[in-house]
């Protein structure tokens, strides 16, 4: 969960320095705006410079609210991805409890490197789960 977080911090800086590259550039275009409003008293260009500032500031806030929203889903998926790992987890135990085995940690971090793949496409997991531990398929 840190690499997340480390992940979508980098890619709000990576945003923010996108959206805000072009700051110096309309502090001078607003400077050259001011002198040139000053000279022939028309703010057609100064409403321009303040359009394409605004602009800027809207696209910035749009990919912060879809990096957020992405954020939100991966750490929805990740959670899914583990419920379903621990209900695997529990019927296998069960399932081995009937044959009197026990359930080894390899066989766990087995059974969870296979979530973690798969866990988007049911059906491969429950073959590869039926293969993995000798599971008849229903």
């Amino acid at each position: 969960m840190k690499w997340l977080a480390i992940k979508i911090a980098l890619k709000k800086g990576w945003a923010w320095i996108k959206a805000h590259a072009w700051l110096p550039i309309m502090v001078l275009l607003s400077v050259v705006g001011l002198l040139l409003y000053a000279l022939t008293r028309n703010a057609a260009f100064m409403t321009a410079v303040i359009d394409a500032f605004e602009g800027q500031r809207e696209s910035y806030k749009k990919e912060i609210e879809i990096l957020n929203d992405t954020h939100k889903k991966e750490g929805e998926e990740k959670i899914k991805a583990l419920e379903a790992y621990n209900e695997n987890l529990k019927a296998l135990e069960e399932e081995y409890a009937k044959r009197n085995e026990t359930l080894n940690t390899a066989k766990k971090k087995e059974l969870k490197k296979l979530i973690d793949e798969s866990y988007n496409d049911p059906d491969r997991l429950a073959k590869e789960l039926a293969d993995l531990y000798g599971l008849e398929r229903g």
